[in-house]
């Protein structure tokens, strides 16, 4: 879980002393923001089980637990580059810029982490590598194959602002153009360098259970919106920012999501019948929907039923309409077409 909002944090870094083991000097501590830099720092550096103790410039004491392990010579001894490039991309792979928790899967060159994926967050959103301890600090990331897919807040493609880390490649640069794959045969699953840099960690995502998304048409840009009520229709409506276009999107199983108003509680259901309208039901007994990204027009998804197959759709197929949503079998059309962003 990575929720680390570095933009007063990153650079406190340089106030580490790693030549006698994990001794930062007293400014670190002295601050929520240093402390929570020091949290994440002691998190990636030792394993679980492992922790350290310091003390503010008020004698005040404070405990840092371990991890993930990917120094644990840091502990008691030095950290040298391999060990503060591990470390870095540790660190801004855990950046959140809106301060955010988000669930995370990574994997890098550490034997403690691995190239192993897994099939619970399956969009690839990028890789980070540098130094921080450097001075300047070096902070770099490469967009993933799934940087704006199942987009969540803070992150990569979420329009970041006071991010500490850049693209040394181009704005939306992809790793894969200019960074090392990893070792057969796990060559799809990230990069073992990028650059100069032989330590990268590629992080991997899901919807965020916990984030209102707004789902709006391509077709017309109105926003899905909740009735009131059980079995209320589901309708378009113009994008009002309203707690009624909110959703959360919450994963079942593999690849099968619940979609739900955050107003009413209720979900997402195709009625019966062919081209029937979308109505809301109890959690309990609503379908599970599968979020197929466009091929080729990123940004947005066909929405369908991982039971019957059955798609929303914009009524009637209109390319412009408001008014009720509809299921269909998939066809592949902009009417079928969705958007889905944080809401805030």
């Amino acid at each position: 879980i990575n929720g680390l909002n570095a933009i007063n944090g990153l650079n406190a870094i340089n106030g580490l002393n790693a030549i006698n083991g994990l001794k930062p000097t007293a400014p670190l501590l002295n601050s929520a923001d240093g402390r929570t830099t020091m949290s994440y720092l002691v998190r990636c550096a030792l394993p679980a089980g492992h922790s350290v103790t310091k003390q503010d410039q008020n004698g005040a004491s404070y405990t840092f637990a371990g991890s993930i392990g990917l120094a644990p010579q840091w502990e008691t001894g030095t950290c040298d580059t391999s060990c503060q490039e591990q470390l870095s991309a540790c660190l801004m792979a855990h950046v959140n810029t809106s301060g955010q928790h988000i669930a995370l899967w990574i994997v890098g060159d550490n034997p403690s982490v691995g190239w192993s994926l897994s099939s619970s967050y399956p969009y690839q959103e990028g890789s980070f590598f540098g130094n921080v301890f450097a001075s300047p600090p070096q902070a770099y990331y490469c967009n993933g194959e799934d940087y704006d897919l199942a987009v969540v807040p803070g992150r990569l493609g979420a329009m970041q602002t006071g991010a500490p880390y850049t693209n040394p490649y181009g704005a939306t640069a992809a790793c894969k153009k200019y960074c090392t794959a990893s070792p057969t045969p796990y060559a799809s699953s990230g990069y073992s360098a990028c650059g100069s840099f032989k330590h990268v960690i590629t992080v991997y995502r899901d919807w965020d259970p916990h984030t209102p998304y707004k789902i709006c048409a391509r077709s017309s840009g109105g926003c899905m919106t909740s009735g009131a009520g059980a079995n209320a229709l589901f309708t378009l409506t113009k994008d009002a920012g309203t707690v009624n276009q909110q959703f959360s999107i919450t994963r079942v199983n593999d690849g099968q999501y619940r979609l739900c108003s955050l107003q009413s509680g209720l979900c997402l259901q195709p009625a019966t019948g062919t081209a029937a309208p979308l109505r809301q039901v109890a959690a309990a007994g609503a379908p599970l929907w599968n979020i197929k990204p466009h091929e080729g027009a990123y940004g947005y998804y066909f929405a369908c039923t991982t039971s019957s197959g059955v798609c929303a759709a914009v009524n009637g197929g209109s390319a412009s309409a408001l008014g009720t949503i509809e299921n269909d079998a998939f066809h592949n059309i902009t009417a079928q077409q969705w958007s889905i962003l944080p809401a805030h």
